[in-house]
């Protein structure tokens, strides 16, 4: 019996704890909060924001391997994806782009539906709400995002000093520009930011203005023409780099 319950506790402790929260304009957001296996008084969290038209699972991967190295990981689905459709009860989610070239269009009958600008807002809601855990240290804060979700957590470093951040094929919402130019020359956050040579959205351009515009900021071009997640693979031994360059 005590194997048995010994490998019950064990398995639970693999499957993510999904959580919930509403926002001020009625979105019920729903997370997935992973703890490392590892005994510790209190983990270092990471923040993980996904991109227009997917959910947090492109994010499971890399969190598991952060996972495995003693991090928290909080993946969450952005408002208008995923599990986060409904706002004051009826469901609002984001409009799917036919084919990659449709992409900016989507975006903005999107951003009209779900308005991309409470983000920010929405994930300072994420870090308030798993503040009160006292197994995760809110003081060792790493943010991810990719594309829309990495455009949208710039603004975070307005509230919180994080320890670092990592920026893939960064978004650009003309609503937050005067945020993200605040965050990124008051910040000290060390960040790194990720793109392609070839982005198909100009990801790699935004990324260059990003990088020139933070106080610690790095900036890393890859070859190709990949956009988001899609390029973890060739970038992922850099992050970790990055990661343990922090510590």
């Amino acid at each position: 019996m005590k194997k048995l319950f010994l490998s019950l506790l064990l398995t639970s402790a693999l499957f993510a704890n999904e959580l919930t929260i509403k926002s001020d304009d009625g979105f019920i957001l729903h997370g997935w909060l992973n703890k490392p296996t590892t005994t510790k008084q209190s983990s270092p969290i990471i923040l993980f924001a996904h991109q227009f038209g997917s959910d947090h699972t492109i994010w499971n991967d890399l969190a598991k391997k952060f996972n495995a190295k003693g991090y928290a990981t909080l993946s969450i689905d952005l408002r208008g994806h995923g599990k986060s459709i409904l706002q004051n009860d009826k469901e609002n989610k984001v409009v799917i782009a036919s084919s990659f070239e449709h992409i900016k269009e989507a975006l903005i009958q999107s951003d009209k539906k779900i308005s991309f600008e409470n983000i920010p807002l929405d994930l300072t809601a994420w870090l308030e709400h798993i503040s009160e855990d006292e197994s995760l240290d809110i003081e060792n804060l790493y943010l991810f995002g990719s594309s829309l979700g990495a455009g949208t957590m710039i603004p975070i470093l307005n509230e919180y000093e994080a320890k670092g951040l990592v920026a893939i094929s960064a978004g650009k919402l003309e609503k937050l520009s005067e945020d993200i130019d605040m965050a990124l020359a008051g910040s000290m956050t060390k960040t790194i930011f990720i793109a392609s040579k070839n982005d198909p959205l100009n990801a790699n351009k935004i990324t260059m203005e990003y990088t020139i515009k933070s106080i610690l900021g790095t900036s890393l071009i890859i070859s190709g023409e990949g956009h988001g997640t899609v390029i973890l693979p060739k970038v992922e031994h850099f992050i970790f780099s990055f990661m343990n360059n922090i510590k």
